[in-house]
């Protein structure tokens, strides 16, 4: 992951998205402008000003370290006033600014010498003490940020913190602040696992990344990983060799990622505990060397990125909506379309989506996933996992995909382990965890003998994690089959017995509900449905009885023969099975969520001849 956020923030920071290596864009403007004439005499001019501009960094909190040409006025000036009282580390700080200044300019990293010489410049005026001349100085507090900028020569009216040359001396000077040390206090070097330049490794990122919280990120703690910079305990000191330049752009990267909500997803989270290792944020990117084109026509990045992640809607529970959602369906459709490079000579293959699942922990994040796959293959992967999860509706009236989000909900598990597993299904074309079916068949069960709610919006939402859970069954049952587009909605030709002994059920349902003009609230679901589908044998030989003395003879003759039809198909399988295993008690569900989404559907509409849907393996009275 380190490789590939060290590559985004490259290409972010030559958009202008990302500022250089070792600068950060503080929530504090720059509040002053020491302008400087070289006369003679020498002049400075202080001006107020409001610039919100990157300035130099190295995760400064209450030591006394400098930033070279641009810093606050305690550290630039020497002053000392504060809201409440004075700062009396002032003095040192001034020290501490002038000594790096110092260093600035002994350095071989500065050639220009018109940077030199206007350094030299700012050296004199702090030596001189002629900024506190200026009638404003009074009004400078020591927390205000200040700049140099020369008002004569090829620099004039520039930052000199901004200078290039003064961005080299502060990736060297900061890489030595952050260095690993070893006995002797002199720096580790080696070559840094991401780029291989060799120098000074670092002991910790100085800026950190955030996902609720902030915090530096480090490499994987595991042997596999190791660099062993900070000695053989390795489960303890895992530390990835990195150089500064890398350690800075990955967490600038990382955070750019983090705050922008095309990039970002809030999967599960627990609200009151902000760095507990539930919660789980995916980040992702595209890597796109050149534009993409789908179905010969220019498609943005953007868009392509957010059809993408939209799997991944944000927890249900989240009020607040950052960017308009793309639709499931939305996507399906894009994954049909012919998806090609806009640029010559390249490949699908070259592009590639990433994504990684994270968790906030105190002082540190964990990293709980990392995929890294290519556009050619991804695009067959989520094909294949929209498929399996596109289901017909409760009402029988639409067939669509599912997101991971309503998925999880519906599950209502706090096992995080089940979401990453979607994730690997969606985005790696892995199989579906089994884990999945052990919690989603026992949660539908509970959700059909619960029967229906007396608040509408109760029983919305029951209809809609009862779809979500039998798609989840669906996919765990077809992913990867020729059958999953079959499977969405109801299949007159599967002659599974766990599939008939569903649909037997909602048949039966049907005709208690029709004998009874719709007036029943309980049904014999409410009551048989968790025999019906753990041991069939054992509960359909009474069910049929009471059907056949207090329901069929009351409901016509399309119930009566469907009835008939599916016992035909039973006893032609071997009839109804003792008991059925875990993946069977899923295709029961699918068979009897089918048939009652096929009643609803067809309901008001007259008889639909079920011999167009058995393409003639069925005799035309048999009408259903």
């Amino acid at each position: 992951m380190f490789k590939e956020l060290v590559e985004l923030g490259r290409d972010l920071e030559a958009q202008g998205k990302l500022p250089p290596v070792g600068f950060y864009s503080y929530t504090e403007p720059i509040r002053w402008v020491v302008h400087i004439w070289p006369g003679p005499p020498l002049k400075v001019w202080l001006e107020e000003v409001e610039l919100n501009i990157p300035r130099p960094f190295d995760g400064r909190t209450s030591a006394i370290r400098a930033h070279p040409l641009a810093d606050e006025a305690g550290y630039a000036l020497g002053a000392d006033k504060q809201k409440k009282g004075l700062d009396k580390r002032a003095a040192e700080k001034h020290r501490v600014f002038r000594e790096l200044l110092e260093k600035f300019l002994r350095s071989s990293l500065v050639c220009d010498p018109a940077l030199r010489e206007a350094a030299g410049w700012v050296t004199e005026v702090l030596e001189k003490g002629l900024v506190q001349g200026d009638p404003r100085f009074g009004e400078v507090q020591s927390k205000d940020w200040v700049s140099f900028m020369p008002e004569e020569g090829p620099l004039a009216g520039q930052h000199l913190f901004a200078h290039p040359e003064v961005r080299t001396f502060w990736v060297v000077e900061a890489q030595e602040r952050s260095a690993q040390l070893d006995k002797q206090g002199q720096p580790i070097k080696g070559e840094c696992a991401v780029c291989g330049s060799f120098g000074p490794l670092l002991e910790k990122i100085p800026l950190k990344v955030k996902l609720f919280s902030a915090a530096p990120i480090h490499s994987v703690n595991a042997d596999a990983f190791v660099s062993y910079l900070a000695g053989r305990d390795a489960f303890k000191k895992g530390h990835l060799g990195l150089c500064f330049a890398c350690g800075d752009t990955a967490s600038r990267a990382f955070n750019y990622l983090s705050e922008h909500p095309w990039h970002r997803k809030n999967l599960l989270r627990d609200k009151n505990k902000a760095d507990c290792l539930a919660n789980q944020i995916a980040v992702y990117w595209l890597k796109a060397p050149a534009p993409l084109q789908v179905e010969d026509k220019p498609i943005e990045l953007e868009d392509l990125l957010n059809s993408l992640g939209s799997l991944m809607l944000e927890e249900l529970t989240q009020k607040k909506v950052q960017v308009p959602p793309a639709d499931l369906a939305q996507l399906d459709r894009l994954l049909e379309l012919p998806w090609k490079p806009g640029a010559a000579g390249l490949r699908l293959d070259a592009y590639a989506f990433y994504l990684g699942v994270l968790s906030p922990n105190v002082g540190r994040i964990a990293l709980r996933e990392w995929f890294s796959v290519s556009l050619e293959v991804l695009k067959e992967n989520l094909r294949h996992y929209l498929q399996a999860l596109t289901l017909v509706s409760p009402r029988g009236d639409e067939s669509r995909p599912v997101s991971i989000a309503t998925l999880a909900e519906a599950l209502d598990s706090p096992e995080p382990n089940f979401t990453r597993s979607l994730l690997r299904a969606a985005y790696l074309g892995y199989r579906p965890s089994a884990g999945l079916l052990v919690k989603a068949v026992p949660r539908l069960r509970v959700l059909w003998t619960k029967g229906k709610r007396d608040r509408p919006d109760e029983e919305r939402q029951r209809l809609e994690h009862i779809q979500a859970l039998t798609a989840l069954l669906k996919l765990g049952i077809s992913y990867g089959k020729e059958d999953a587009v079959n499977m969405e909605e109801l299949d007159f030709r599967r002659c599974s017995p766990p599939y008939l002994c569903g649909r037997l059920l909602a048949v039966l349902e049907e005709a208690q509900q029709r004998a009874a003009n719709f007036k029943l609230n309980t049904t014999l679901v409410d009551r048989f449905y968790g025999t019906a589908s753990t041991a069939p044998a054992s509960v359909f030989g009474n069910l049929l009885r009471l059907s056949t003395l207090a329901h069929l003879p009351k409901v016509g003759r399309e119930v009566n023969l469907m009835v008939e039809e599916i016992l035909s198909r039973l006893d032609e399988v071997g009839g109804f099975p003792r008991t059925l295993n875990l993946s069977q008690q899923a295709e029961f569900a699918l068979g009897f969520y089918h048939q009652r989404a096929y009643f609803r559907a067809t309901k008001g509409k007259g008889k639909t001849n079920e011999s167009n849907q058995n393409q003639g393996g069925e005799t035309d009275e048999q009408q259903v």
